[in-house]
């Protein structure tokens, strides 16, 4: 990879392969943050270190004439725990980046600015950072988000799942299973019976909100013949309705609660991170951003195709997408039907089809950015779609 040095580098591959052998897992990436900063700094923009007090977020700006138009970049750049950039975040790292120097490049009037937005896989300290920043009023000023997100087709306007994660602990009381097995309360039996009854839950969910409810026993127990005084649950709810989302949380607080009491255990839950939401569509920006990429050559499939599919993820990027106009594009590096967050897919974050894809990405937000600037009816499309 080149030297960062000199505002002449460009060198996206060379980042993206750098972040991918660097692998940090989320509220952990400095030295990926570090390098990005780096090259933007080098290219011109400035910076502002701990955004938001996130130790591994930041902000870079570049003023081209009077910016009259701000347009914001989203850099993602954590990895997964024990596998590594099996997201492909590393290539959504250097997309951002260069994305937003070429736009700096290609304007003539605007403010270009780059997020760097840690933890969106949820499994650190600042799990969900663009929910923080998007609360706390980091995009009230910005007219356009633009982002990217590698995957096994070319898209736009992917809808996505609102999402809460939890860790529930069960509090029993150890004992003897042999010797004075009533004096105990197993823990264990509370996670079991929390386990059972939330997978009871799912045959009476409406249909139409893509319910989605996930767990695992993290912790049972220490040995065979001794009561479990402690058993931790983690669980992820997710459904495209973010109203309904609401009511299911409470159902599942009340199956909680009544496991315990049949027990006789106590118990703590806790929300681990920010709830995602569900992702707003603009059309105007998303069919513009897809005529560019099929002017390249490249076969995107129609939005109403896209929107029209349950959704299959979920992303902090959505809470980005309520509060100002943004989209994230999916941008092809794996074959059709490749799993994602497996050994496939980190392999094919480091591809030659993934560095050609990265190329392509570039150049179609940072036209995207210059239309927004140049094209006022642009604007106001975007605008009213939102």
């Amino acid at each position: 990879m080149k030297s960062a040095g000199t505002s002449t580098d460009f060198d996206p591959w060379g980042v993206a392969t750098r972040i991918h052998e660097l692998s940090e897992i989320g509220s952990q990436e400095f030295e990926s943050a570090n390098l990005l900063k780096e090259v933007l700094r080098s290219n011109g923009f400035t910076i502002t270190e701990n955004f938001m007090g996130i130790p591994t977020a930041f902000r870079a700006e570049k003023l081209v004439g009077k910016g009259s138009h701000t347009i914001a970049f989203l850099a993602e750049y954590d990895a997964l725990p024990g596998i590594g950039h099996a997201c492909g975040h590393n290539l959504i790292a250097s997309s951002a980046v260069f994305s937003a120097i070429r736009a700096s490049q290609k304007i003539s009037d605007g403010r270009i600015v780059v997020y760097g937005t840690p933890d969106e896989e949820g499994t650190g300290e600042w799990s969900g950072s663009k929910i923080i920043m998007a609360d706390k009023g980091a995009f009230k000023d910005v007219d356009l988000v633009l982002g990217s997100h590698p995957g096994d087709e070319w898209s736009v306007g992917k809808q996505s799942l609102a999402v809460q994660d939890f860790e529930i602990t069960f509090k029993g009381t150890a004992s003897h299973e042999a010797a004075n097995p009533e004096l105990g309360r197993s823990a264990l039996d509370a996670s079991i019976l929390t386990y059972t009854a939330v997978n009871m839950m799912r045959q009476h969910v409406r249909r139409n909100a893509n319910f989605v409810m996930h767990g695992i026993i993290k912790e049972g127990g220490t040995a065979s013949n001794v009561t479990p005084e402690r058993s931790v649950l983690v669980y992820g709810i997710r459904s495209s309705d973010v109203a309904y989302h609401g009511e299911l949380v409470a159902r599942f607080r009340d199956i909680i609660d009544g496991c315990a009491k049949a027990t006789g255990t106590t118990y703590q839950i806790k929300n681990i991170g920010p709830l995602f939401s569900t992702t707003k569509i603009n059309p105007t920006l998303s069919n513009q951003i897809r005529e560019f990429l099929l002017g390249r050559g490249v076969e995107c499939l129609p939005l109403e195709e896209t929107a029209s599919r349950l959704p299959g993820g979920s992303t902090d990027f959505a809470n980005v997408s309520q509060v100002a106009p943004a989209l994230e594009v999916e941008f092809q590096i794996a074959p059709a039907g490749t799993p994602w967050h497996s050994r496939e897919s980190l392999e094919a974050a480091k591809t030659d089809r993934a560095r050609k894809a990265l190329e392509i990405m570039i150049e179609v937000l940072s036209d995207t950015a210059e239309k927004y600037t140049e094209d006022s009816e642009f604007r106001k499309k975007i605008k009213k779609d939102f």
